[in-house]
């Protein structure tokens, strides 16, 4: 009688650890989906049972994301809040099945405003490199888009210049011909249905390389050892700029000698008369 009473609470416990042991079921099939604001990864079969625990993981750049949920009977879906386009390996789990693959969400729409980022704001024109333009056209989630972006310049002396550039490592970049006449260049960009505001880049006369005589060639402007110089110019014959360190060069008894002139009112004046030929510092406009 005793080992009756034993063999019971045996029996029982076998019993109920059958009963909770989960059932095997056949493997589901996975679909995998990128919406615009999240991932959605959908099993689905016929002998998918109901509340079964089934977890997605995403591995990131910023690590591991996790979602949990429990399945319905023959289908459930998951959705996982993410938005950062490109590649992106997963994992889903549900009772003894395992998925592993890659999805790659695209990026979307770029949104306004666009960002200009000039390189270089006060420029010279007769600098060998121009400035430039670098742009990160993004939509709505930050992502980089890869529309083409199309660059348009005005330059002050009337010309208009378009060019298509390629979003290319997540950059529109373009170097930004400053023509050979000063003052204001306005830079835009558009892509897709976004534009921003207009950049600037104040283009400024090179350094002091042409001047002439107040009187002409003789020098006739020359008066009580003072002598006076007007149409002091660039190279490509802007105006210099006002208070532009310059120097006028000549020889007085075999040695070379050099004189300080600044521009004031496009002239200048200079106590020695000697002077033969301008040189101008070249001031680091647009190197930054």
């Amino acid at each position: 009688m005793r080992r009756a009473l034993l063999v019971v609470p045996a029996l029982l416990v076998l019993l109920a650890a059958c009963a909770g042991a989960p059932r095997p079921f056949a493997r589901p099939s996975l679909t995998v989906s990128a919406q615009p604001d999240d991932l959605r990864f959908t099993l689905a079969g016929p002998d998918l049972p109901a509340g079964e625990p089934v977890e997605a993981s995403l591995f990131g750049p910023a690590g591991e994301t996790v979602t949990r949920a429990r399945t319905q009977a023959g289908q459930v879906t998951l959705r996982v809040p993410f938005v950062r386009a490109g590649v992106t390996p997963f994992e889903v789990r549900v009772g003894p099945h395992r998925f592993a693959g890659q999805v790659r969400p695209e990026p979307g729409e770029p949104v306004s405003p666009l960002t200009l980022k000039v390189g270089g704001r006060a420029v010279r024109v007769t600098q060998p490199r121009p400035p430039a333009l670098v742009l990160h056209p993004t939509d709505r989630h930050g992502n980089v888009t890869r529309l083409p972006v199309t660059v348009r310049m005005e330059r002050p002396d009337g010309v208009t210049l378009r060019r298509v550039v390629p979003v290319e490592h997540l950059t529109a970049w373009v170097f930004l011909p400053p023509g050979r006449v000063t003052g204001l260049m306005s830079v835009t960009a558009v892509t897709g249905g976004a534009a921003g505001e207009s950049g600037e880049v104040d283009l400024l006369p090179g350094p002091l390389s042409q001047l002439r005589p107040v009187g002409g060639p003789s020098g006739s402007g020359q008066q009580g050892g003072v002598a006076r110089w007007s149409e002091l110019r660039d190279r490509l014959g802007n105006r210099v700029v006002e208070n532009e360190a310059a120097v006028l060069t000549g020889q007085e008894d075999g040695w070379n000698v050099q004189v300080p002139l600044t521009p004031v009112a496009g002239e200048a004046a200079v106590g020695w008369p000697g002077a033969e030929s301008p040189e101008a510092e070249e001031l680091p406009f647009g190197d930054d």
